[in-house]
């Protein structure tokens, strides 16, 4: 299995769409198999300007979705510790929702 099939890609974008806090987005960027999730900022005069990716999807040659975490100290990613892998990306993005409280995926504020 080599592409992501259509319809979890459309789950991904949806999921993005809904997080639109009022000075902020969320984006996807698409890599292979891995989806990179990224909060975009806006400026004092609208532009959008910051960037900072917060959650990384990899979907594995199996079919099966894995959710990474970026790490400031190490300055990579590293697996989330409380997500299993999963055979839809679904689950991973609601284990994003409750991580940001925990502080994994600082980013979210909706």
């Amino acid at each position: 299995m080599s592409a992501i099939p259509e319809l979890q890609q459309r789950q991904i974008h949806r999921w993005c769409e809904r997080r639109v806090p009022a000075d902020k987005r969320i984006v996807s960027r698409w890599r292979g198999r891995m989806v990179t999730l990224v909060e975009k900022g806006q400026d004092w005069s609208g532009d959008t300007s910051e960037e900072r990716a917060f959650a990384q999807l990899r979907y594995g040659v199996d079919g099966m979705w894995t959710l990474y975490y970026w790490s400031e100290e190490l300055g990579r990613w590293r697996k989330y510790p409380q997500s299993v892998r999963e055979n839809s990306p679904v689950p991973l993005l609601a284990d994003i929702d409750r991580g940001a409280a925990d502080g994994y995926f600082f980013t979210l504020q909706t």
